[in-house]
Order: C-alpha cells, then sequence, then structure tokens
C-alpha cells in the first residue's frame, strides 16, 4: 500500500511539471500585480531610552582643535585638492545596557553652514559672479543642507576614557558639549560608567575638502537601541576656519615688445602649469578677490603724472578690466592695502582661473630699450553666494 502510494505522489507531480511546460510557463515573466502584500509593525520593546551624554569634534586623537574656544575650530588644508580629516565623537549610555546600543547604533548627522552656497561647478555661466547675487547664486547643496549619516564606532573603554577624561578633560576642557545633567565629573567618575563599561566613547572619521566652504557645520548626535527606543538628540557646531589663499602658476609676466600709446595684451588661459600663459586657483575655503599692484618699471613720471599705467582682469569678461596706476618708484614695497587694487571677479571656492594683464606706455623716459619692474599678487575673502528659498 505504501509504494502505490509514493507512486501516485509521483506521478501527479509529473503532471504538473508537464503543465507548467506546455503552457509556457516562466517565473522570469514580468507580474501585472503583486503575488502577495507585505507589512510590518515597529515594536516598542519597552525599556529606557538610551542617552548621549556628551559629543564634540577634533582634528587629532589627542582630543585637540585650533582654539581655546568653545566647540571646536578646525584648519583648513590650504592645497589644491587637499581634506581635513576630523572626528565626530559622542558619549553614550542606556539603562538597559549598551549590548542594546551595539544591536542600534550611535549617529552623527552632519549640515553644511547656514547661508552658504557651495562650489557652482559651471562658473562661467554666471556674468554676477563678481557680486554674492546672480543668476546661479541658488546654492547646488550647501545652504545648510543635509550632508551625510554615519554611524559611530564603539572605542575600547581604556582608549575612550584616556581620551575624554585626561586628554580632553585637562587640555582642552572646553571642547565637548554636554547634555543637561552630566559633566566631567559624572562621566569619569572612578565609579562612573565610563569606568564601568556601562557608557562608551563613539567616534568616527569624517573629512571636508579644500573647497567646502568655511563656517559653523551642525552636528547632530542621536542613539537608538535595539527596541528602537530614540535618545536624547545633542547637537552642537564646529567651525571649518576661513581660509583665503590663491596658487599661481607663472613667476614673469613678459609684456614682450611694447609700442607708445598701444595696448599689449597678456593673455592667461584655464591650464594651470603653463607658466607663459598666467592661471590662478583657490586654494582656500572662502571665495575670494585678487588684489594686484605694480611698480613703475622704471619708466616714472612726466610733469607729475605717470608715463605707464597698467590693466588686469580675472576671467574673459571685457567688463572685468580693471585699470590702475604703478603704486610707487621701484625698489619700494607696496603698502597694503592702499597700493593695491582690487580686481572686479570673484575667483569661486576650488575655482581655476585666467589672469590677463596689460600695460600702456604713455611716454617713454630716455633712450633705454629694456625696463623691468615687479608685480604684487594678494587676496582678500569675497561674500559667498546668496541661498535663496
Amino acid at each position: 500500500m505504501r509504494t502505490k502510494t509514493i507512486k501516485k505522489i509521483v506521478a501527479m507531480f509529473s503532471v504538473i511539471a508537464v503543465s507548467f511546460s506546455m503552457t509556457g510557463f516562466s517565473v522570469a515573466i514580468a507580474q501585472t500585480s503583486p503575488d502577495a502584500t507585505t507589512s510590518l509593525t515597529r515594536g516598542s520593546g519597552g525599556g529606557t531610552a538610551p542617552i548621549i551624554k556628551a559629543k564634540w569634534e577634533m582634528d587629532d586623537w589627542n582630543g585637540t582643535d585650533s582654539s581655546s574656544d568653545p566647540g571646536a575650530q578646525l584648519p583648513a588644508p590650504g592645497v589644491w585638492g587637499g581634506k581635513l580629516i576630523y572626528k565626530v565623537c559622542a558619549i553614550a549610555t542606556d539603562p538597559n545596557g549598551v549590548s542594546d546600543l551595539d544591536l542600534g547604533g550611535v549617529y552623527a548627522d552632519i549640515y553644511y553652514p547656514v547661508g552658504k552656497a557651495i562650489h557652482d561647478l559651471v562658473p562661467s555661466a554666471d556674468v554676477h559672479r563678481d557680486t554674492s547675487g546672480g543668476t546661479k547664486d541658488i546654492g547646488q547643496g550647501g545652504c545648510g543642507g543635509f550632508i551625510e549619516q554615519n554611524k559611530l564606532i564603539k572605542q575600547d573603554k581604556a582608549v575612550g576614557y584616556e581620551l575624554f577624561c585626561n586628554k580632553i578633560k585637562n587640555n582642552n576642557t572646553n571642547l565637548p558639549t554636554f547634555f543637561t545633567g552630566y559633566d566631567y565629573n559624572e562621566i569619569c567618575a572612578p565609579d562612573g560608567e565610563l569606568m564601568k563599561e556601562e557608557a562608551f566613547v563613539y567616534c568616527d572619521v569624517k573629512t571636508l575638502t579644500w573647497e567646502d566652504p568655511a563656517g559653523l557645520y551642525t552636528v547632530k548626535i542621536k542613539a537608538q537601541d535595539k527596541a528602537g527606543n530614540d535618545s536624547n538628540i545633542l547637537v552642537n557646531k564646529f567651525e571649518y576656519l576661513p581660509l583665503t589663499a590663491f596658487e599661481k602658476d607663472f613667476k614673469n609676466v613678459d609684456y614682450g615688445e611694447v609700442m607708445l600709446s598701444s595696448d599689449k595684451k597678456i593673455p592667461g588661459d584655464l591650464t594651470f602649469g603653463t607658466a607663459a600663459l598666467p592661471t590662478i586657483r583657490n586654494l582656500g575655503n572662502t571665495r575670494l578677490y585678487m588684489h594686484i599692484a605694480q611698480d613703475d618699471m622704471g619708466l616714472g613720471q612726466s610733469s607729475g603724472l605717470w608715463n605707464v599705467e597698467f590693466d588686469a582682469r580675472v576671467g574673459s569678461h571685457i567688463a572685468d578690466w580693471t585699470i590702475y596706476d604703478p603704486f610707487g618708484y621701484k625698489p619700494a614695497l607696496p603698502s597694503w592695502p592702499s597700493d593695491y587694487t582690487m580686481l572686479e571677479d570673484i575667483l569661486d571656492l576650488s575655482e581655476t582661473e585666467e589672469m590677463d594683464f596689460s600695460i600702456h606706455v604713455k611716454k617713454w623716459p630716455d633712450d633705454c630699450t629694456v625696463y623691468s619692474g615687479n608685480m604684487y599678487l594678494s587676496a582678500t575673502s569675497a561674500p559667498f553666494r546668496i541661498c535663496k528659498l
């Protein structure tokens, strides 16, 4: 009897298989309706929510930053393509046990400075680059927007305690932000939660690029346990310190043969590294104005008027040429800022741009055939682009 039953079942499955084959059925065929719906209910889990006791940012594992002011002040790299490597840290505990956090997590949300747009990827399309307003000033990102979320990594007890309760507490006491009711005495007590491994330091390594805008970055820390209970949200800001800096690829501007009362122009280009075609680029984390000063190259004055004048511009817009006189007789040095002339266009974050120069000799003062002098460049920060709502 058992044998017949088995044969019957085998036969039945064989028929089903043939039926599928004869109808051309394929499991890869596109479905016109779902085969099943899905749903879930977030578990309340019970228990008590975790707590973020303190949080901070730092530029190395010694708990340092660039100032003794409250919070972290972090330096820009000042190198083309460079990065600031910094750390985001927090101290978290869970009344139900830190194992709850191991299955949940401690998270950091990081936001751009409010009111500061990031680099416009097509600056040449904006004819108003010389101001903080204009057709492209909507900020493709930045403007207080969300950058990323990071899960912080639990540090060993000894590492976390040494970092917070020795290095930071004793050498950089204003660095952390504390949640109400917590301080160094509570956290670092010999019988406190850090020492008893009922709380831990959590950290993650983060980066800002040389072109990220200077300003106050917001960091929000939250923990969640395995039951889905959310901690308090602890918020602070760290400052990406402003750096106004530029780099040029030329050491000489040779005007070549110059005719009397004629403009002689020396064009730049957008390729950094071609010294005969001047180029500059922004190394800092602010937008910047270029400033220029030149001596008279020995051409002097006649009746109290300079025998030579100069033009310069950043970029290629015809309206951006700026005329300026020599600052004095060589070999004097220019005084800042009175002897410098600010050029019209703004060099945006991480922007590479040409610099063009022009000379106009009004009178030859003597029979010399070769004249030489010195050019001086400087920069000041310019307004960030407007963030439109």
